[in-house]
């Protein structure tokens, strides 16, 4: 999603990792779901290339308003990890999840996931991007009962559905996927690059499916992958550590996973694992007040899995097997 926003940071005086992660994401995510919308959705206006810039900078003096004067509070974009069940065992892949599932298979029960949504719900004034993933998430029974509840959420901006491209799409979630055709769009992972999972992959009956009930998706195309090198047992300092989120394209893709919020895939997993000590996950049932929580989380400019966690540049073939 966000290929469609990118521009350079503008600088800004106050909390820099407030702004980064806040302020400025809310600002992209705003920019990127309004060029979608009309993309999509036929909805709003066109936006010009070639006053996107300028643009971002007007959202993000809006963002800074809202939320200093006005006390708006934005969840910029958030994950929900319905399960740790995948159809792949990626060995580079930057959730953990086989090294999860190995350990502790999660699956969110629809009561959950309508309990975790709701309290975010009311501690935000809107979430601007709202995922639905696993794992692989047409594997869980109750997908499209999660998606039908998600999409009657006035709060939330944009829907959308991430999977890996190796199952078919079920009647059921075909309709319920057309029914809120207006609301959600499905991202369909591209692993063709991987020539030994191409038999697996079902990419064109997918798209076929989808154009035949007037479903908005979004083909990757042939996204690169990096290496992944887990965690370090020794902590980064703040100047380290705040480097590497800087340098991180997940550092804005908070993701929710057995009721906690963290910074990312790769620190939800960690937490679940207890890979690294991690103490700064906002834990949604549990707060007693989970605006300033949240507040707090995107202000924290060194979060635990940060401080551990090791970055590559190295790149790899996507999605190899174990």
């Amino acid at each position: 999603m966000n290929e469609f926003c990118k521009t350079d940071v503008i600088d800004f005086c106050e909390n820099e990792s407030f702004y980064k992660r806040y302020i400025d994401q809310n600002a992209r995510q705003r920019l990127g779901m309004d060029i979608l919308k009309f993309l999509y959705f036929k909805e709003g206006s066109f936006i010009n290339p070639m006053k996107k810039a300028q643009i971002l900078k007007t959202y993000i003096e809006e963002e800074k308003e809202n939320f200093f004067k006005k006390n708006i509070l934005n969840i910029p974009q958030v994950e929900f990890c319905i399960t740790t069940k995948c159809t792949l065992k990626c060995i580079d892949c930057c959730g953990l999840i086989p090294q999860l599932d190995r350990i502790r298979h999660i699956e969110m029960s629809f009561c959950d996931f309508k309990n975790y949504l709701c309290r975010l719900l009311d501690a935000a004034d809107s979430i601007r991007h709202f995922i639905i993933l696993g794992g692989e998430p047409l594997v869980h029974k109750d997908l499209a009962k999660m998606i039908e509840f998600a999409c009657a959420q006035e709060k939330i901006n944009i829907v959308q559905l991430v999977s890996n491209g190796t199952m078919k799409f079920s009647d059921e979630l075909l309709d319920v996927l057309k029914k809120n055709n207006k609301r959600i769009y499905v991202y369909i992972s591209n692993y063709l690059a991987n020539e030994q999972l191409r038999p697996l992959l079902k990419h064109e009956e997918i798209k076929d499916a989808l154009r035949k009930n007037d479903i908005k998706f979004q083909f990757d195309e042939n996204k690169k992958w990096l290496k992944e090198a887990g965690f370090s047992i020794q902590k980064s300092d703040d100047n380290q550590t705040i480097s590497k989120i800087q340098e991180c394209f997940k550092s804005h893709c908070s993701q929710v996973l057995s009721g906690f919020v963290s910074i990312c895939p790769k620190a939800a997993a960690a937490k679940e694992m207890a890979e690294v000590e991690i103490s700064d996950s906002v834990d949604i049932m549990g707060s007693n007040n989970l605006r300033d929580d949240l507040i707090k989380f995107y202000q924290n400019p060194c979060p635990d899995a940060c401080r551990y966690c090791v970055l590559s540049d190295e790149g790899v073939i996507p999605a190899l097997q174990k």
